[in-house]
């Protein structure tokens, strides 16, 4: 392999620390149900495929998710137009979520909105992933991301036009989250930070 394509899949590769503990019980004797919020990364592909679980995948951050933060809807409308963008299955719980940056493209309406339809599909031990923005003095660099390794994550640039970032702080996240909690946040390069979350008890 040239040096130069090397250099460029390493670059791809961000370090962490949460993904043992968010992945820790995909080792129990079931199938894990995982919902991803982003596209099929190969990565993350390839990382299941080794795992006894059922996955899912949304696709909800693209160009058009700024029609879940139009000030015009109401907070039913918002929540009707998640529930039929999910397509959840009303007997199906979720054990893992990977938001990704999924929250840094939604107002606090949204979230809100998303919550209230994910909340019937989760249990006592659904756990959580997501990255958020550091800074918000600063830009965030817009990425696809996966799962390389249960201590890696993969990142890819988005070529396409960024949405717009909401750039919550961490008392309003935490806020926000409702029946979600930040049980432990690591920082990230380019200005993200990564956070484990877990539901209230």
């Amino acid at each position: 392999m040239p040096e130069t394509q090397q250099l460029d899949i390493e670059s791809n590769i961000l370090s962490s620390s949460l993904l043992v503990g968010l992945f820790n019980q995909i080792m129990d004797d079931k199938t894990v149900v995982v919902l991803d919020m982003g596209l099929a990364s190969a990565a993350s592909v390839s990382f299941f495929g080794q795992t006894k679980c059922r996955l899912q995948y949304t696709g909800l951050i693209n160009s058009e998710i700024e029609k879940y933060n139009d000030q015009e809807l109401s907070h039913a409308e918002r929540v009707a137009l998640f529930k039929n963008d999910l397509n959840l299955q009303a007997n199906i719980k979720i054990d893992i979520v990977l938001f990704w940056d999924l929250f840094c493209y939604l107002n606090a309406s949204a979230i809100a909105a998303l919550l209230e339809v994910l909340m019937p599909n989760l249990h006592g031990r659904t756990k959580a992933h997501s990255i958020g923005l550091l800074n918000a003095r600063q830009k965030m660099q817009y990425s696809e991301y996966g799962i390389q390794s249960i201590d890696q994550l993969w990142q890819q640039p988005c070529s396409a036009v960024q949405p717009n970032v909401y750039a919550h702080t961490r008392h309003d996240f935490s806020r926000i989250l409702n029946y979600l909690t930040i049980d432990r946040s690591c920082l990230l390069s380019g200005n993200r930070v990564e956070n484990l979350l877990m539901i209230n008890t």
